[in-house]
């Protein structure tokens, strides 16, 4: 039975959160599909509502990683977008948990031209070498055409990184106005890496 459980739900006991970018909320984008397909697979799903998204501070995006309804630890997976990529990846390296991997949509840690108003969020340099270290499965999905971060930063990240790289063509920035209020993409990538 346990067998037939466990096919039905690839993804059960496993907590997964999706840390939205500056200006998006949780009902934004593709996150309200992703968290209803990834707990229909049997996961736990948060996708905390970040404070101020329009004037985001980098500390109080911090501490509301420190709310979450579950605890981060080796079954725990983050998805971050845009701005929540770089907040995910902050919260993994001071808190110094092993996970069972991330997932970066447009990351990137350094200041974006078109985006000056969250250069708070880059001023410290992330310890690289610790985000390797504690996790094993890490993806980059990259667009192509991103005219918010520039793909050029979020393929850096990613080399730094070491991920594993999806490049998707002509997705924008991966927002519910370009079409992504779902993302097949990332939803496959999960069930492949981590089903």
């Amino acid at each position: 039975m346990s067998h037939f459980t466990s096919a039905l739900q690839p993804l059960k006991n496993q907590k997964i959160v999706i840390i939205h970018g500056y200006t998006a909320s949780p009902e934004k984008n593709w996150f309200p599909w992703l968290k209803s397909q990834l707990e229909a697979l049997g996961a736990q799903v948060d996708v905390p509502e970040m404070p101020d998204a329009l004037s985001p501070d980098p500390e109080k995006w911090q501490q509301r990683l420190q709310q979450l309804p579950f605890d981060i630890d080796e079954e725990s997976i983050l998805i971050g977008h845009s701005l929540g990529c770089v907040t995910a990846l902050r919260f993994l390296q001071n808190k110094q948990q092993a996970v069972k991997g991330y997932i970066l949509v447009s990351g990137f840690d350094e200041e974006q031209q078109t985006l000056p108003e969250l250069r708070g969020h880059t001023l410290s340099p992330l310890d690289h070498t610790v985000l390797i270290d504690i996790a094993d499965k890490r993806i980059s999905i990259i667009s192509t055409n991103d005219e918010i971060v520039s793909p050029s930063s979020s393929k850096a990240l990613a080399k730094t990184l070491n991920t594993q790289v999806i490049l998707e063509e002509n997705a924008g920035h991966f927002l519910d106005r370009e079409g992504y209020t779902a993302f097949p993409t990332l939803l496959e990538a999960i069930k492949q890496q981590f089903g």
